[in-house]
């Protein structure tokens, strides 16, 4: 069955980067590119007919920027609330993609509701210049949705035949006798150093990869700080950033997780959230 990639179509600079980005994709993989624009329910027959004239504007687009590439593309115009009518079209969809306007500012409650309830990977793309940018960045955390992450990121770059950067962070955890430990002024704690339990975890979730991907360069990086930071400054110069995120049911709609949200809300790179 051809996979499907739905990009929800706004008239923002930011609709226009996320569609074209989908578009390539799209075109390297032979998937059918669905463009979803969405209006409020009106009566007004302005209202009304805004997003079949977007949809057409942004099909003739297309046509030009990508005129040599065997694309398939849909368009649909829909009625409704926009988080609801993109959750749906996720069902059938190998990738739901988003544009953020505001790349380094968080994207709003409606991104982050879509990212929680939607069944497929969701994607965000930054409005800003994704030339010149290499190597596909995956967070790992030892959590169950890390295999399913390294999973993706490494058949990702293997498409793309580009290196897999696979990145964790730890915290000092303060430790002591078990007696003073944690009382105010107490002089036996100590910060334990997990930067060598961390490590021994991103071997383990690369395992399977290598096994898999022999000829795939990885490269491991796992350093003190916050996991989000962390994994921004290795995905700032990345062509793809990784991440893995709660699966649906009745917390996942609640809560995506404190790292896929921080990464998704100020997204710097490309960004996948996988399931």
């Amino acid at each position: 069955m051809t996979e499907r990639i739905v990009v929800g179509v706004t008239d923002a600079a930011a609709s226009r980067r996320a569609v074209d980005w989908a578009a390539q994709r799209a075109a390297q993989t032979g998937a059918v590119l669905v463009l979803i624009a969405v209006t409020k329910d009106s009566e007004d027959s302005e209202a009304v007919s805004a997003g079949d004239i977007l949809l057409e504007a942004e099909t003739a687009r297309l046509s030009v920027a990508i005129a040599d590439a065997d694309l398939v593309v849909e368009a649909h115009a829909e009625h409704g609330d926009a988080v609801d009518v993109l959750v749906e079209a996720s069902r059938d969809a190998a990738l739901l993609v988003l544009g953020d306007p505001h790349p380094g500012h968080h994207w709003g409650d409606h991104g982050r509701r879509i990212a929680t309830a939607a069944h497929c990977a969701v994607a965000v793309v930054p409005d800003a210049d994704l030339e010149g940018r290499s190597g596909v960045v995956v967070g790992i955390d030892g959590s169950e949705v890390t295999e399913a992450a390294v999973a993706f990121a490494a058949a990702e770059a293997v498409r793309r035949g580009e290196r897999l950067v696979a990145v964790a962070a730890w915290s000092p955890v303060l430790v002591g006798d078990g007696i003073t430990s944690g009382l105010p002024g107490s002089d036996y704690l100590e910060p334990l150093d997990l930067q060598e339990p961390t490590e021994e975890l991103v071997e383990h979730a690369l395992a399977a990869v290598r096994a898999a991907h022999p000829d795939l360069a990885i490269e491991k990086q796992v350093q003190p700080g916050d996991a989000a930071q962390v994994l921004q400054a290795f995905a700032s110069g990345a062509a793809l950033l990784v991440v893995g995120t709660h699966g649906r049911g009745a917390l996942a709609r609640l809560f995506i997780g404190s790292v896929s949200d921080a990464v998704l809300t100020d997204a710097v790179t490309p960004t996948i959230a996988v399931r």
